[in-house]
């Protein structure tokens, strides 16, 4: 084989391999929160409202497809899990951007004060998977991110 050959091999499977990375299934999210309940400690969280959701993150439900929000209820817990499922990929920027705002906001409110909650905020995991845009701060957040991957 000639090297040029070789090259347009390697590039297309790279090419495969990035592209492939960032799809996702498109699963209705209730089939998303039932694997969530069942394989993690979501339901000691409260599900959130969509009033929650525009409170916490100045977002309009109604601009997206579906969303799930847990929130710990005691008022010192950082611990929060929110998936949005968006109409079209290119809005996850701006829910990308009021995510990141959020865990600004609570590393500001808890710095000084609140050393085990700013680690768990410095450590918060936020990833986008074709539509989904997945964001978790707490103790299970890596359970829980696998739990989501593995159903989109």
């Amino acid at each position: 084989m000639t090297k040029k050959a070789i090259f347009v091999i390697i590039l297309a499977a790279f090419l495969i391999g990035v592209y492939a990375d960032g799809s996702a299934k498109d699963i209705p999210m209730k089939d998303i929160e039932k694997q969530l309940i069942k394989n993690t400690d979501i339901e000691k969280m409260e599900k959130c409202s969509n009033r929650d959701l525009m409170h916490f993150f100045n977002l309009d439900y109604e601009q997206y497809d579906s969303h799930i929000y847990y929130k710990r209820k005691e008022a010192l817990s950082v611990e929060e899990i929110l998936i949005i499922k968006a109409n079209h990929k290119d809005d996850l920027n701006a829910v990308k951007d009021a995510v990141e705002k959020r865990i600004d906001s609570q590393i500001s409110t808890f710095e000084g004060y609140g050393p085990q909650q700013v680690a768990l905020l410095k450590n918060s995991i936020v990833i986008t998977k074709g539509k989904y845009l997945f964001y978790a701060t707490g103790k299970n957040a890596d359970t829980i991110k696998e739990v989501f991957t593995d159903a989109v």
